[in-house]
């Protein structure tokens, strides 16, 4: 298994990375009838997006995906180009998009990912940065930002004396908690309130 490339989002003059989305998905490929395969396996799912703020609304900005066709469509008028990506993981590639999404729920950006916290597996949940902005929207307008690195930091200290204990028992994990530990790895919904935003 291999880590996956998360969506990016920018935000105060940064690239974050889309470490946490507590309602579905902002973007679905298909409802433009893009219909992704697999770019590496860094990228299982086939495409990453790049969304924005712009006059306060949520937008996509821009998205890299791997079409077995050839064409793709027009999205918010703007043209696929074929990808700059020297290993052309992606056939496609979005730039300037500004395509409003109309998204309720909230999501997690983070920074300065913490290289030792790394796992061949999934994408990385918001504990594993030391910088975390919560944004939340309603109808695509930003109506909340919130700085939750602290709470994140608490969080990591939290897990991390856990996987340290003494007395945790010293056995193999059965094949359902490899399973749910797979799934997890691969899921970036999070529940919305108090700590839920770091799990």
């Amino acid at each position: 298994m291999t880590a996956q490339f998360n969506d990016m989002f920018k935000y105060r003059d940064k690239e974050f990375a889309v470490a946490g989305i507590s309602t579905g998905e902002p973007f679905k490929p298909a409802d433009f009838g893009l219909y992704p395969i697999q770019a590496s396996t860094a990228c299982w799912r086939g495409y990453v997006a790049v969304y924005a703020i712009s006059d306060s609304h949520l937008v996509l900005d821009g998205l890299s995906v791997n079409l077995r066709e050839t064409h793709a469509p027009t999205i918010n008028g703007i043209m696929a180009a074929e990808s700059p990506d020297h290993f052309k993981l992606f056939s496609h590639v979005y730039n300037d998009l500004k395509y409003r999404i109309y998204y309720t729920g909230s999501l997690m950006l983070g920074d300065e990912f913490i290289r030792e916290l790394y796992v061949h597996m999934g994408f990385h949940p918001a504990w594993k940065y030391k910088t975390v902005f919560e944004l939340t929207f309603e109808n695509g307008r930003l109506t909340g930002e919130f700085d939750r690195s602290e709470q994140v930091a608490q969080k990591r200290h939290e897990l991390l004396m856990e996987s340290t204990r003494e007395d945790k028992p010293d056995k193999m994990p059965t094949s359902k908690e490899i399973n749910d530990f797979v799934e997890r790895s691969f899921d970036r919904s999070y529940k919305k309130g108090e700590k839920d935003q770091t799990d």
